[in-house]
């Protein structure tokens, strides 16, 4: 009986383990998708901001007089975000 108590045990002990390692696989996962969903929500930000400050530049240009053709050259908007732009001025 001792004997089959020791297997039970060195079954348990190898179960846990294994548990143990699914467990330590699962975090890391969960830590790099974390990683690279922080990461690809900084770009985000970071592409709407620049285009958020294409957006104020195209204004002021146009405000100043600017023409549209060197606007669009200046800010490397599409054209027909510029002349949207003069729309809603």
């Amino acid at each position: 009986m001792v004997e089959e108590l020791k297997t039970i045990e060195v079954g348990f002990t190898d179960y846990i383990a294994a548990r143990q390692k699914e467990f330590d696989w699962f975090r890391q996962g969960k830590e790099q998708g974390y990683e690279v969903g922080l990461q690809q929500g900084r770009e985000v930000g970071r592409e709407q901001g620049v285009y958020e400050n294409k957006l104020e530049t195209a204004r002021a240009m146009l405000e100043l007089g600017i023409p549209l053709e060197q606007v669009q050259i200046c800010t490397k908007l599409p054209l027909n975000e510029v002349q949207s732009l003069i729309k809603a001025q």
